[in-house]
């Protein structure tokens, strides 16, 4: 609906709201990114927020963040497959991008690397397809 001056009026306000939500998630996720580059050890406590932002945000902020968080768990990994299902989900979620995935090839081939060195212990992780059909 417009006014009589051409613009939007009251009833599209709401939709401009939106794209500030947006830009705020994408400035507090640019903000854990770069905190996570200069410290992986700080992905752990600031992994949930930082995922919820990955997903509302997505693009190549995600995929950023994503990798730190791969490589805060093969610094520090919780377990023996951590690294292997971050991985698969971060694949999955970029599947779609073949620049993403050209990179998290390149991630994929040091997680390898380090599974063959006896650094990461070598996990087969069982995950269903989720491609959309």
């Amino acid at each position: 609906m417009r006014g009589r001056d051409g613009g939007a009026t009251a009833k599209h306000a709401p939709r401009a709201n939106v794209g500030r939500v947006s830009q705020d998630a994408a400035t507090r996720l640019t903000a854990l990114v770069a905190g996570a580059q200069a410290d992986l050890a700080s992905v752990t406590e600031l992994r949930a927020d930082g995922d919820a932002l990955a997903i509302e945000v997505g693009g190549d902020l995600a995929l950023r963040w994503g990798i730190c968080v791969i490589r805060s768990l093969i610094a520090d990994p919780p377990d023996g497959d951590a690294v292997r299902e971050a991985y698969g989900e971060l694949i999955d979620r970029h599947r779609e991008n073949a620049g993403h995935l050209a990179q998290l090839r390149a991630l994929g081939d040091e997680i390898r690397k380090l599974e063959a060195d006896g650094v990461l212990p070598s996990a087969m992780v069982a995950r269903s397809d989720r491609r959309k059909r």
